[in-house]
């Protein structure tokens, strides 16, 4: 089995010798924008792949801001733990009711942790 190591650190930029960085400097937008067209590993993203990948952020960004794991997130707020995952990894999006409450939840998590005891303590309503 061989051994792999890594001399960079996670995040830290490449460094790229003189000749790179010359080789680099010399390509215009236009060409960068032919080539990752040209690019079949790597296809332009939709406007709606967009928009989903926007939704994803600001649902991680929220869970994030609360620095809670899926779990512990989807517990609290009672959102189902497979779900939470699509919704982040932008496998689908959150219809417009839940991304109301994910504002809520982002905007005044107090608030949201009110409305839930509110709801959870009311007797579902017989016929």
């Amino acid at each position: 089995m061989s051994k792999t190591y890594f001399t960079r650190k996670r995040g830290a930029r490449q460094r790229l010798s003189q000749g790179e960085q010359d080789r680099f400097g010399k390509v215009t937008d236009a060409e960068i924008e032919a080539r990752a067209l040209s690019d079949p590993d790597n296809p332009p993203q939709t406007k709606e792949q967009l928009r989903r990948m926007v939704l994803a952020r600001e649902v991680r960004l929220t869970r994030e801001k609360l620095s809670l794991s899926q779990p512990q997130f989807a517990a609290r707020f009672h959102i189902g733990l497979a779900r939470l995952r699509d919704f982040e990894q932008a496998r689908s999006e959150p219809d417009f009711i839940v991304r109301v409450f994910l504002r809520m939840i982002y905007e005044d998590p107090a608030k949201a942790d009110r409305l839930i005891k509110l709801v959870e303590r009311q007797d579902p309503v017989t016929a």
